[in-house]
């Protein structure tokens, strides 16, 4: 795929992973509470949520998408929370659907969570092969900076 054009159109990986990316985290949200009872999982909540609204400053609207393709006019976000994790968007989505999950922790919630972690952990895969394709520094970007969690992974 030529990523050079202003415009890039998804591929079928794309839109098949973002699409059960979105259904996953509809069925979590719409089987149990948004408002998690207990203060530990607003906690998760509202970090999630900080982490989001972090990446989304950082990045820029006209950056923002939800396919891992990179656009011609795409330039690698290195700064705030990209500091510390490659994909806080992708972090920020696990730990909102985290606390909802464990606000009501029935086995088929886990396991839509556990497919959601899947599921990102694939599309980053590939958005990560995009951008090394796209940004020559990404290699060395990749190398020093953690996936999804500080210092761990």
């Amino acid at each position: 795929m030529n990523q050079d054009n202003k415009n890039v159109w998804p591929s079928a990986l794309s839109l098949m992973l973002v699409g059960i990316q979105f259904v996953l985290i509809g069925m979590i949200a719409f089987t149990g509470p948004l408002w998690p009872s207990g203060w530990s999982l607003r906690a998760i909540l509202g970090v999630g949520g900080v982490v989001g609204l972090w990446a989304l400053q950082a990045m820029g609207l006209r950056q923002v998408k939800v396919f891992p393709e990179v656009s011609g006019q795409g330039t690698l976000i290195v700064l705030g929370p990209y500091r510390w994790v490659r994909h806080p968007m992708y972090t920020s989505v696990l730990l909102v659907t985290l606390a909802w999950m464990l606000g009501n922790p029935l086995p088929y919630r886990i396991l839509l969570w556990v497919g959601l972690v899947m599921t990102l952990s694939v599309k980053l895969r590939y958005e990560e092969r995009l951008l090394m394709e796209r940004f020559p520094e990404y290699e060395a970007y990749r190398l020093q900076t953690k996936r999804l969690i500080p210092f761990v992974w």
